[in-house]
C-alpha cells in the first residue's frame, strides 16, 4: 500500500464513486485505478492528481492531503549520496538494510522525527 493509494480509496469511496466511473473520467483503466489504491503502482502525473482532485470535487485542503500522499507515494525511491556526506550514504543504506525490520509505528515515528529536522533546518 502507499499513502497515495490509500487516501484516494478512502475518499472516492466517501463519494461513492465506483473504479468505474474514475477510470472513465480520466480514461484510463480500472486496472490502473485498481493498481494505485493497492499500492502496485506508484506516484501518478502530476496532471493525473489534478484530474482526479477535479472528478472527485475536492477542497483545497483535501486536495494539498492527497498531492502531499502522492508527493510520498514512490515505490522505487533511488538516492544519489554521490555528492553527499559519508553520513548520509551510511542514513540511505541503514535504512535500506533494514527498513524491512522496522514495524509501521516505527517506521512513522522515524518519518516524523526526519521531517522535524529538516524543517528546523530549513529555517537556518
Amino acid at each position: 500500500m502507499t499513502p497515495f493509494g490509500i487516501k484516494l480509496k478512502e475518499i472516492r469511496k466517501k463519494r461513492n464513486k465506483t473504479l468505474k466511473e474514475l477510470s472513465k473520467a480520466l480514461k484510463v483503466s480500472m486496472a490502473y485505478i485498481s493498481m494505485l489504491e493497492n499500492g502496485k503502482r506508484g506516484k501518478p502525473a502530476d496532471g493525473m492528481i489534478e484530474l482526479i482532485c477535479s472528478f472527485l470535487n475536492l477542497s483545497w485542503e483535501e486536495s494539498d492531503d492527497l498531492k502531499f500522499s502522492a508527493k510520498h507515494s514512490d515505490i522505487n525511491v533511488n538516492i544519489n549520496s554521490e555528492d553527499l556526506s559519508s553520513n548520509a550514504t551510511m542514513l540511505t543504506n541503514v535504512l535500506k538494510n533494514n527498513i524491512k525490520w522496522l514495524t509501521d509505528e516505527q517506521l512513522e515515528e522515524l518519518c516524523m522525527t526526519i521531517q522535524k529536522i529538516s524543517k528546523k533546518n530549513q529555517k537556518i
